[in-house]
């Protein structure tokens, strides 16, 4: 039977049930032949904290970069997943190993594969988005882990674009955990000057997210209406796809939302590296006059 058959048959429930404590005791002491009995008094009822870890995989030290915010936002361990045999030192022979190992779907070994997590409830799986979710070595960490029951929170660093996509996944191959909303932002967002103070911020607001129970439809909730294009629109959609021409995004129709600045959400048709036209959604973010250019937050595909 092959790993990954092996590995899609090996999926059970466990659930994880939290206990409530409480301690009593019991003193006797005897004076004067007389019996007494002290009870002292009941201790709080608490519920035992829960616990985390953040295991990841980082190809470029982006992905790095975004673990060590949430391992310090959620005071959780730490575990980085490492290959045996690294991958290629150019992006392309990267690229060409990844599309085989995909292809063959024969994932790389990892030196530690195989992680502790009968202790924590909660598990945030970093990764480099690849082909458009998550890159190989995170199959490796599935096929030799059980991750039913735990709470699963999946974040991502990427070009441009894969977050979605890599959560509905995770949740296709994982049914019997609880995987949560993803959190993505792209390499050249993070690398960026200023870059790590403004993930800490975006990541500090999707846990509010997270802990209002926010859905991706609920997150698209306060855009105005789909409408095609005015002159300023397309000249902001140009500035902020100006270093993505290899996606052949065309515009089709947008929709605004007001915050400090302005969202723009584009329905786009893509050809992505010239292959079969595809339709997305394009998110960007334009800066209050004067505070910088509009920039590219993440293709939806």
């Amino acid at each position: 039977m092959s790993r990954s058959l092996k590995f899609a048959l090996a999926v059970s429930a466990v659930f994880a049930a939290s206990a409530f404590f409480t301690a009593c005791e019991k003193q006797e002491s005897q004076t004067n032949s007389q019996a007494k009995v002290q009870i002292a008094p009941v201790a709080e009822v608490a519920k035992p904290a829960t616990k985390s870890v953040v295991v990841y995989f980082s190809q470029t030290g982006a992905t790095k970069k975004l673990a060590q915010i949430f391992k310090e936002a959620r005071n959780a361990d730490e575990v980085e997943l490492k290959l045996v045999k690294s991958f290629p030192s150019t992006y392309d022979s990267t690229i060409a190993e990844v599309r085989a190992e995909r292809e063959s779907k024969q994932w790389p070994a990892l030196v530690n594969a195989k992680v502790e997590l009968a202790k924590y409830d909660t598990v945030f799986l970093g990764y480099p988005i690849m082909f458009g979710t998550f890159t190989t070595p995170i199959y490796t960490f599935l096929e030799a882990n059980d991750l039913s029951g735990k709470v699963v929170v999946p974040f991502c660093t990427y070009g441009s674009g894969g977050r979605k996509a890599s959560a509905v996944e995770l949740k296709t191959l994982e049914p019997n955990a609880n995987v949560t909303l993803a959190y993505g932002i792209s390499n050249k967002r993070i690398n960026a000057e200023g870059g790590i103070e403004k993930a800490k911020e975006e990541v500090a607001a999707f846990f509010g997210n997270l802990e209002t129970g926010k859905t991706e439809e609920m997150l698209c909730g306060g855009f105005s209406e789909q409408r095609p294009l005015t002159a300023e629109d397309s000249a902001v959609f140009t500035a902020a796809t100006k270093d993505y021409a290899y996606l052949g995004l065309k515009p089709l129709s947008v929709s605004t939302q007001v915050v400090a600045g302005m969202n723009y959400l584009f329905v786009c048709e893509m050809k992505a590296f010239g292959g079969p036209a595809t339709q997305t959604n394009v998110k960007i973010f334009k800066p209050l006059p004067g505070r910088g250019e509009p920039e590219l937050i993440v293709v939806e595909k």
